[in-house]
């Protein structure tokens, strides 16, 4: 089968190849874009009982998905006021984590941490489709979002690596480690989120008020972005944890950053 960290540049290369319109060119580039600081547009009420895992926009509502035993759930929210529309449990069994949205048919897929367990919703009704097994390098779930540019879901597992998903199958296609510009990786990446104005893949990582922006087909990381601020650490009650969960909206360039067990969520632009 060949070593799987070259099968995603060499399925790239024949897609490119035969198709040059999917390559993925960035309106601006990453640190253009995330590097000048931000501005908190508004902020939405967030249930501080959630342990945010997964978080994205769709159909004109936000889907959640949260964590912990006995108490993860994947959530309809309202926009505006985050107000939960429709809520589903669990089982006790599952931890929930990162949370994509497939809009070629309308459904949700959520991968949970140590039970190599996803699930498939109808994102209108919430309804559970079908579940799926899967692995990682670590066998774990952490992060997962859809790559349209080459109809792919990315999945994270804590580790240096981004793995290509097939959209039916849930199987690995390939897989890319994520690097500094100067060749160090970087590991514990958590939560993902395509981002549609550079093209890259957001991630959040764990335990750090940070998100870096990842060019998914090279694993290199395009910017570093500090969100310390937008709720500093030492203005947080021992109850809340850490910056987790990204969202884009549909407004271009507008960005949704929540953590876990945080009150609010933040509509965020940067400049």
């Amino acid at each position: 089968t060949g070593n799987p960290s070259t099968l995603v540049s060499a399925n790239l290369s024949v897609l490119l190849t035969a198709n040059p319109s999917v390559l993925p060119t960035a309106n601006k580039s990453a640190a253009n874009h995330f590097e000048n600081g931000f501005v908190v547009l508004s902020t939405i009420p967030h249930d501080p009982t959630s342990f945010t895992q997964g978080l994205v926009y769709a159909n004109g509502v936000l889907y959640e998905s949260t964590g912990l035993y006995r108490k993860s759930k994947v959530r309809r929210l309202e926009i505006s006021t985050g107000a939960t529309l429709t809520s589903v449990n669990l089982d006790d069994q599952y931890f929930g984590e990162g949370l994509a949205f497939y809009p070629k048919n309308n459904t949700l897929v959520q991968v949970t941490w140590k039970k190599r367990t996803g699930f498939v919703y109808d994102a209108i009704s919430l309804e559970e489709l079908y579940t799926f097994k899967f692995s990682t390098g670590r066998n774990e779930g952490w992060g997962i979002t859809y790559y349209p540019i080459t109809n792919t879901f990315i999945v994270s597992d804590g580790s240096d690596q981004l793995y290509f998903w097939d959209v039916n199958l849930f199987k690995e296609t390939g897989r890319v480690t994520v690097k500094w510009p100067d060749g160090r990786t970087l590991d514990n990446l958590n939560e993902l989120e395509y981002d549609p104005v550079t093209n890259n893949v957001l991630s959040n990582v764990w335990m750090e008020d940070r998100v870096v922006a990842i060019c998914p087909l090279t694993g290199i990381i395009q910017a570093d972005i500090d969100l310390s601020s937008l709720w500093p650490y030492n203005e947080r009650p021992r109850s809340a944890n850490v910056l987790n969960g990204i969202s884009t909206t549909d407004v271009m360039g507008e960005y949704l950053f929540t953590g876990k067990k945080w009150p609010d969520i933040y509509k965020v632009a940067f400049i």
